[in-house]
């Protein structure tokens, strides 16, 4: 595995992990500044392999100076604890709700595991705690310099109250982590990914509106690499969010879930030729299990008022 430039900017670079053992899933991205940075770390299974693209690179992993998580869920902030054991120099910057659950992830990996199952849970990994000192806690509007490449975060609820998404000021392009969804290249897919517990349509909507007023010049999908039309991506991403909500809660007990699976596929993958359909499936019945639980909130809030 290692480290391929990007078109637009010689100093950002995305290596594939082959998360979930898939190509074009996991990305992980590093920026070649003054000071360097990583931005995710997959699961704890994919820490080896990060490790093993820095040194193909040509660094030594005590030269990087930061580590982002775009949230704390394992395929994102899972590698952070076992990758620190060698860059030994580095911070992980973490959004400020998330922080507590980076120093001891002990109620996190149990939830993930309730909510996963026994078979997703072994596939999603672990995680190692992480010091206090090690641990940056970020904000709305926070900064990291780099050398020529500043970093600005930004609080993007929706996909989880932990989300960041990430505005690179140099080459304007924006870090989604999972708050823009799933992006399938090659096949052209952009998927929602709802996941329970904590997923929120309304506020998901408010974080597109909110990357699209940034008007970025591209977006680098966690899942997966940079999609060159961000304006038409997020739109797309907006309808089709309440969409998938719709159907869910106005199909989900008549004709199942397995119903709801086939309609959503039908909606937004027919076309797949580049990705397993059966990985494509497990993927849409995250969302659907995320926006019932969604539904029963916000009834449930309803009901008493």
């Amino acid at each position: 595995m290692t480290f391929q430039p990007l078109s637009f900017d010689a100093e950002t670079h995305l290596a594939d992990v082959h998360m979930f053992g898939q190509r074009a899933f996991g990305a992980v991205y590093l920026i070649d500044d003054a000071r360097k940075a990583i931005i995710e770390t997959g699961t704890s299974w994919d820490a080896e392999r990060i490790l093993e693209a820095v040194h193909a690179f040509g660094l030594r992993p005590q030269q990087i100076d930061a580590v982002v998580v775009s949230h704390i869920h394992l395929d994102h902030a899972g590698g952070a604890g076992f990758l620190l054991d060698s860059m030994t120099a580095a911070k992980v910057y973490v959004h400020e709700r998330g922080y507590k659950h980076l120093v001891d992830p002990t109620r996190l990996v149990t939830s993930a595991r309730q909510a996963l199952g026994p078979t997703e849970a072994e596939i999603f990994g672990t995680m190692k705690p992480i010091p206090a000192d090690r641990l940056v806690s970020v904000k709305d509007r926070d900064r990291l310099d780099l050398g020529k490449h500043s970093l600005v975060f930004f609080d993007s609820p929706g996909h989880a109250p932990h989300e960041l998404t990430i505005l690179d000021e140099l080459n304007r392009c924006v870090y989604t982590g999972d708050a823009a969804g799933l992006y399938f290249p090659g096949d052209e897919i952009l998927m929602p990914i709802a996941p329970a517990p904590a997923f929120d349509l309304e506020q998901n909507l408010e974080t597109f509106r909110r990357l699209l007023a940034l008007k970025p010049r591209g977006l680098l999908f966690s899942h997966y690499g940079p999609h060159s039309k961000p304006a038409a991506a997020i739109e797309a991403m907006m309808a089709a969010y309440p969409a998938w909500a719709r159907i869910v809660r106005n199909k989900l007990a008549s004709i199942g879930e397995d119903g709801v699976l086939r309609e959503l596929y039908d909606m937004s993958c027919r076309a797949a030729k580049r990705y397993p359909r059966d990985f494509l499936e497990r993927r849409i019945r995250v969302s659907i299990t995320g926006l019932a639980a969604y539904h029963e909130r916000m009834e449930h809030a309803a009901r008493t008022g």
